[in-house]
Order: C-alpha cells, then structure tokens, then sequence
C-alpha cells in the first residue's frame, strides 16, 4: 500500500472560482496526488499525496507554475484577509482619486457643450490617466491576468483585462485616427471607473468576509499574553507563551486562564461562554477542571497547568474550526464544474457579441460597448464565494455556541439527517449511578442490606459497585469482613460472611445459584419499569433485599426529545439495561423506539442496520465508548465537557453539557444550507440574466442595455451581495 501525506498551503493570487478550479485541476495531474481542494474564502490548499511520488516542494513548484504563489502551513485567515482588505482599500483609494478627473473630462462635452482644450489634448490627458488607473492602482489585476494568459489559464482577472484594455485599445485607436477636427466617443473614462468599482467591490468583499472569520478572531482573543506564575510562594508575571505543564498560575479575578489545568486553591465561578456556549459560569472547586480562555469571575484561584499550545483545548477549537474551512459541502460541485469552463464561454461570447454587431451595426456604439460589457459583468467571484463564506460563517457561529462542526459536509449532512440515535450512558444521562432506594423482605434492616452489599462490592470495579460503595460510605459504619469473594462477569458476585453465603447481583445470577425471590422479584419489576437498575441482596440461598440505583437523566434530556420528534426526526435510544430498565426511561423520555440489552460492540451494528433501512443516522454519544458507532453514522455527534471532549469519532462536538445544543446544530445546519442555496441561485440567475443584456440582446427592441460602468458595478455587488447574505448566520437567533 502506497503511504499518503496530507499538506496545508497558503495560496496567494487567487481572486475567484476559475482560479479554484485551475489550481485543483493542475495539482490533480500530478502523479501520486489523490485528492486535491481548494478555498477560496480562507486561500488555502489542502493535498493529499501518496509520499513516495512526489513531495511538498514539487506540489509548490507546479502551484507556482501555474500562475501562484504557494507557501506550507495553515493560512492565518484573519491577518491574510486584514492585508488584502488594506490593500484593496489603498488601490481603491488611488483608482478613485485618477478617475474623478477622468470623468470631468469625459463628460464635460455633454455639460458644457465643447471640449476643455480639444479633443486630441482632452483624449491625451484621459489616457494618461486610464493608463495611470490600469498600471498602477489595477497591476494587481492585469498583473495576475497575464500571467494566467502565459500559463494558458484564464480566469476573472483574464476577463475584467480583456474588458478594459479592449476599451483602452479601441478609444486609443479613435484618438490616432480621427481625422484633425472631428472627435469620436471614447471609452477611458469607463477603463478608469470599471476598475475603481471593481476595486471598491473587493475592498467590501474583504470586510465583509472578514466578518464572516469574527467567530475565529473572537477565539485568538481568549489568550492572555501574560499570567502570573507562583514559585516557591512568590508571584512572577511571565509570558503565556512561557507556560508549561506542572506550573502552578494564579487567575486573578477579573483575568482569563492561561492554560487549561486543575483549581488547586479556592473555589472561583468561571465564565466559560466563549468556549462551551454555557451561558451561566461554572462554580468550581478544588481538583475541577479549568480551561484555557475562560474567564475568572470573582476570586483569585491556583491551578496546576496540564496541557498548553496546541495540546490545549483552546488550540484545539480553532484548528478544528480553522480546519472546517477546507472541506467542501458536495453542494459546492455543481459551481466548481460551471467555474472551469465559465471563463473561456464568456471570452467565446464576446466574441459572437462583437462579430454579431458588426454584421448588424458595424457603426454602432454598442460594438464596443457591449463587448466590454459581457467580459466585465461575468462574474465567477460569486459561484466561487457563494459557498465557503457561508461554511465559514456557519461553522464559526457554531463554534460562538460550543457546536464544532467539522466541514461544509458535516453542514449539508447535518441537514438531511431523519433519524437521530442516542446513546443512553453518559449522553441522555449523566452516566454516573446513584442508589435511589432500598427495600428489604427480610430481617435485615434496608442499613444493613446496605452495608452487606458494600463490603463485597467494595472488591469490584463495577460502575454500580461504585455506586453502592460511594452510597455506604455516606454512612461512615464499618465494613463486614467478606471471604472468598468470587466475581461473576455480567452478573454478579458471590461471597461468604460469617459462615454464610451472600449473593449479590442481578436475576440471572439469583436463577443461577437457586436463591428463592419471594415478594422481591415483583417489587424488583416494578422498579425496573420506572427505569431504575436493581441488585439483588441474597443471604443463604433467599433474597433478603433489593438495592434501586439510576442514572439521573439530563434535564434537558425530554425537551430536546420532543423538539426533535416535532421536526418529524426519528429519535431511537440504545441502551445496555434490560428491558424492563430501558422501557422505563423510554416511557420517561416519551420514546417510541429504543433497543434494550445492547452491548457497546453492537452499537455499530445498529446503526449500520438503521442506514441499510434508508435512514440518514445521526448518532449521539459520549464520543469515548461509542467511537465506532459515531464512526458508521452518517453524521457522528459527541457530547463532551470541557477538556474531555473526544474529537476524533465525531463530526460534530458539543463542547457544553447541554442537549439543547443538538436543536442549535440543526437550525443552523438548515439555515447555513438555505443560505448557500440562496447564494448559488443569486450567482447562476445573475449570470443568466446580465450576459444578454450586457451583450446588447434588448438594445434592438427597447434600447435597454448596460454600459461597461453599470456592468463593473453589478458584478462587484454580486459578489458583495454572496458574502453579505452569509454575514446572516452571525445575526442568526439561537
């Protein structure tokens, strides 16, 4: 088997979606590469290879050879696009300043019925200035375009040159040959404006998806760059970069954690907002847990540190959401396939335009006019816009919640999921057992039942073992002094006190060693139905107890329940009790559907079975037990806590405790696609309904058309327009 390495490359030079498909599909024709994405939004590059092929170095050579800059490592998408906005915002400013006297000149004909000097002195300043508009505050375009051309690639650059230098070419053309005394229309003042709009459309751009990152920028905020390091009882203020594992730091009120660790002294309430989505701060206490990023809200508190960098769980939050950005949603390749055959149809367009009108109109204006104008107005910007903006946009307003949803797939699936399934342990409980009551049938006191089944499960590591020692040792009484204490897995234990044999364990084992039930069995049934587990207590062959123990459900466990069956979502519980155990807490829950006495490994068996039957699974787990089930879901959501949320099963990860956060995902999920269908519709319809217009198609019957001016400035809304709509999720109510 060959082995694959996985690059990240920070991509410079790219400006719309032929770019995306012209570097996707060269790096692709490189042997050895097996996958090949690229974002636009984030200008990065993703490219899995296969090592003993080609290397890092040869895929940069050839994104080099194709008209790019390429460099290794994960683009910082928030100073990259600070300095494309300053940029664009500079060359704007430049493009503005030349082409408002371009436009006096122009126009001043129309206003005050002659030229200012002449026609050819007028004409001569106006290509100083055009010429000006395009070399200088325009280089970047026509810069990237010819290096396209000499790559034998084309792409929006290609397209807005080709416009302004066909109208700068032919109003030049004019300027030499008309004879002394005559004038004719030119056309620098719409070079100049064309690339002033266009300019201005990517300065607003810029900021608008720079909006769309906030959620990535709110994160880099959490770190402090400094905190104070306790050594040997003294205070030393030091560098958070300084910080490693094992130091003790104090958090002063009012000052976010360093580093995530253990509250080793005092018992502060932390704001851990930002993180998890909890909007109530978490009341800690001695050995809690704290997070890097978090907020101390009332009183200095030490921690000991245990994990920093990027072994955080701060780091960690934006790598994955920063890794999000470079998954496509398949809803995106209808766009990518339009994109790579999107420039040369336009070029082959204008042709047919101008050869159209000079068989028709060779006098007209609209010869030129209308031929600037389809090259200009085409706009692939806003297919190749259209869906990552929205991806980054969602996948950052889930993060604001404590929702980390791993990819623009991760959206679109999310939103045609039918069926959800929960783990029952740890995610529709809280997964910790806690003895709820005792009954007794016999002579022993419901303390002694108590204390007999204590000192022989205190020999086990059992999860309800724990439950009844923890019980036991509330009440601070001695253990009985048990012998041969046999364990039987999946039932029980057997051992022996003062000459009398102590059986302890479930029906099976009761049915196993002959102990007779009496009234128990009845009770022990009733007790199930109301979905608690029950251990018999057994002395000599009879049932002298039995001990009620529950995993106390999550509040919110019911509302989330209901929420999803009202989204006509199928909702299955699995769980390990037996039958009468899970049909209780299904009654609870208002479940129709559950499977009882399943064991871990069969979980993925399940959920394989629910997806053969036609349904798209959304499984919900602990994300540490349930790894391979979350694995085979169609989408794998793990509920964590804090620094012990699993990110390696899941696709999604609910950082908080709260279920609700599941109804979150999903209406953002169905937003975040609405949006992006949205967008995609904006960008084809405009197309559709701007290149025949632009083309002159209406001129003949109702002298309708667009100017080259018009069409630079709806091609930068429609791209403006794209990134805007997606700046909704940040405002979405959730």
């Amino acid at each position: 088997m060959p082995v694959t390495d996985k690059v990240t490359l920070k991509i410079e030079g790219m400006h719309c979606a032929g770019c995306v498909r012209n570097i996707e599909q060269g790096v692709k024709t490189l042997a050895g590469v097996e996958e090949s994405r690229v974002n636009l939004a984030t200008g990065s590059s993703v490219v899995v290879f296969q090592k003993d092929k080609i290397d890092r170095e040869g895929i940069i050579r050839h994104i080099t050879r194709l008209g790019y800059k390429a460099l290794p490592g994960t683009p910082d998408v928030m100073i990259s696009n600070d300095r494309e906005l300053e940029t664009n915002r500079k060359n704007f400013y430049l493009a503005a300043g030349l082409s408002f006297p371009l436009m006096v000149l122009a126009m001043w004909p129309m206003l005050a019925g002659g030229f200012i000097h002449s026609f050819r002195i007028d004409g001569l300043v106006q290509t100083f200035l055009a010429g000006a508009v395009l070399i200088v505050a325009g280089r970047g375009i026509i810069g990237d375009a010819f290096r396209q051309t000499r790559h034998l690639k084309a792409n929006m650059n290609s397209l807005i040159t080709l416009g302004t230098l066909t109208a700068f070419g032919w109003s030049l053309f004019l300027l030499i040959t008309v004879a002394s005394g005559d004038s004719e229309p030119l056309y620098f003042d719409s070079v100049g404006m064309i690339i002033t709009l266009i300019l201005l459309g990517r300065w607003l751009e810029a900021r608008s998806r720079g909006k769309a990152g906030e959620a990535i920028r709110a994160l880099l905020s959490l770190r402090p760059s400094k905190t104070t390091l306790i050594i040997n009882d003294v205070e030393r203020e030091i560098e958070t970069t300084m910080v490693r594992p094992g130091m003790v730091l104090l958090i002063k009120a009012g000052e976010r954690v360093a580093a995530d660790g253990e509250v080793v002294e005092n018992n502060p309430s932390i704001d851990e907002s930002m993180l998890t989505g909890e909007a109530v701060p978490v009341e800690k206490k001695v050995g809690d847990k704290v997070i890097g990023g978090s907020l101390n809200n009332n009183i200095p508190f030490k921690m000991k540190v245990t994990a920093t960098g990027q072994e955080s769980f701060l780091a960690q939050v934006i790598k994955l959401v920063t890794e999000a950005q470079e998954k496509k949603a398949p809803v995106q390749k209808l766009a990518d396939r339009v994109a790579g055959i999107f420039v040369p149809i336009v070029i082959i367009l204008a042709v047919i335009t101008f050869s159209g009108w000079y068989w028709l109109a060779p006098d007209s204006p609209m010869l030129i006019k209308s031929v600037v104008s389809v090259l200009i107005i085409a706009c692939p910007c806003a297919l190749g816009l259209a869906t990552p903006t929205a991806i980054l946009a969602g996948t950052g307003r889930a993060a604001r919640e404590g929702i980390i949803i791993r990819g623009g797939d991760i959206l679109e699936k999310l939103a045609k999921i039918n069926m959800v399934v929960f783990d029952k342990t740890g995610t529709l409980t809280h997964g910790e057992l806690e003895v709820t009551g005792i009954k007794t049938f016999g002579t022993l006191s419901e303390k002694e039942i108590l204390r007999l089944a204590a000192s022989v499960e205190s020999l086990s590591e059992h999860p309800l073992a724990g439950a009844i020692v923890r019980s036991w040792e509330s009440l601070s009484i001695k253990k009985l002094p048990v012998d041969n204490v046999q364990t039987r897995p999946g039932y029980g234990m057997v051992a022996h006190y003062d000459g009398h044999m102590v059986v302890i364990g479930n029906k099976a084992l009761m049915e196993s060693e002959n102990v007779r039930f009496g009234l128990s069995l009845a009770e022990a049934e009733l007790e199930m139905e109301q979905g608690r587990t029950v251990v018999f207590v057994a002395l000599d062959n009879r049932v002298q107890g039995i001990i009620s123990l529950a995993d106390r459900l999550r509040g919110d466990a019911r509302e989330i329940i209901d929420n999803l069956k009202r989204a006509h979502l199928q909702v299955t519980m699995l769980s390990g009790d037996n039958r009468l155990t899970a049909r209780g807490v299904a009654g609870f829950l208002g479940l129709d559907h559950y499977e009882a006495e399943i064991k871990p490994e069969q979980k993925k068996v399940m959920v394989e079975s629910f997806r053969k039957a036609g349904y798209q699974v959304a499984m919900v787990g602990d994300g540490i037990n349930d790894a391979p089930a979350l694995a085979v879901a169609d989408v794998g959501i793990a509920i964590g806590s804090g620094t012990d949320v699993a990110i390696e099963a899941a696709d999604v990860i609910l950082v908080g405790s709260s279920l609700m956060d599941l109804k979150k995902m999903f209406d953002l999920s169905h937003f975040s696609m609405k949006i992006i269908k949205q967008n995609l519709f904006w960008a084809f319809i405009y197309n559709i309904i701007a290149l025949p217009v632009a083309g002159g198609l209406l001129y003949p019957l109702v002298g309708l058309t667009l100017t080259p001016m018009l069409a630079a400035l709806a091609m930068s809304f429609s791209s403006v327009f794209v990134v805007t709509n997606a700046l909704r999720l940040n405002r979405l109510e959730l």
